[in-house]
């Protein structure tokens, strides 16, 4: 067991002594953090292009405006209307029962039965050509998917989820297996992680690490 040391007259302070300690914790992990950060890099590439659309394709020069339908329009309309009625039918004797108003009464019924069916014809243009357009994009939505089907089922993306699957294997693995705050706190661990690397690696070559084989600058 660990004892306060005393240099001469004066004692160390025990904030000195603690603070060797946790010194000596930091540096028993800064070995397994920089395999961590290599083990993080030495993996396969993820097919970017199986998940992402290349944003250079002219296909998406075509800047199309998505269309909607215009409700606000709708509504102010209903709200006029409504409220043509209720002054219309308020003033019922007035229009029908003077015969000095039977013009005025046949447009105002007239003009409002032919802009309700205008209003109602243009609504269900728009909802058509929206729903349409939804259909579209959703089809050419499948086909891209289809076209991008066998990069998922590709080479590249079985190494990068063998990668994924055998890395969290190894970290479930890696634990601390003492407390002396020394770099044996971590012996197995980094043997495991030093193997991981040598699984993915190849030692033989001048860079072992390439832009071709592994995520550099990740």
């Amino acid at each position: 067991m660990e004892t306060f040391q005393f240099t001469g007259i004066f004692p160390k302070s025990p904030n000195d002594y603690f603070r060797g300690m946790r010194q000596k914790r930091y540096e028993s992990v800064e070995k397994m953090l920089d395999l961590l950060d290599v083990v993080k890099r030495v993996g396969p590439k993820f097919p970017l292009e199986a998940m992402f659309l290349d944003p250079h394709d002219p296909e998406w020069d075509d800047d199309m405006t998505y269309l909607y339908v215009d409700y606000p329009f709708y509504k102010k309309f209903t709200i006029y209307a409504t409220v043509i009625s209720f002054l219309f039918l308020y003033n019922y004797n007035a229009f029908f029962h003077n015969k000095n108003n039977q013009f005025v009464t046949k447009c105002t019924l007239g003009l409002l039965f032919w802009s309700s069916n205008a209003v109602y014809y243009k609504y269900r243009k728009q909802v058509l050509r929206c729903n349409l357009f939804d259909e579209y994009v959703q089809m050419r939505a499948d086909e891209l998917v289809k076209e991008r089907e066998h990069l998922l089922r590709g080479e590249q993306m079985k190494k990068w989820m063998w990668f994924q699957a055998d890395l969290q294997e190894t970290l479930m693995r890696c634990h601390r297996q003492s407390f002396k705050n020394d770099a044996s706190d971590f012996a197995d661990s980094e043997l495991l992680l030093q193997d991981f690397i040598r699984r993915y690696t190849d030692d033989t070559l001048e860079k072992p690490l390439s832009h071709a084989n592994a995520r550099i600058g990740v």
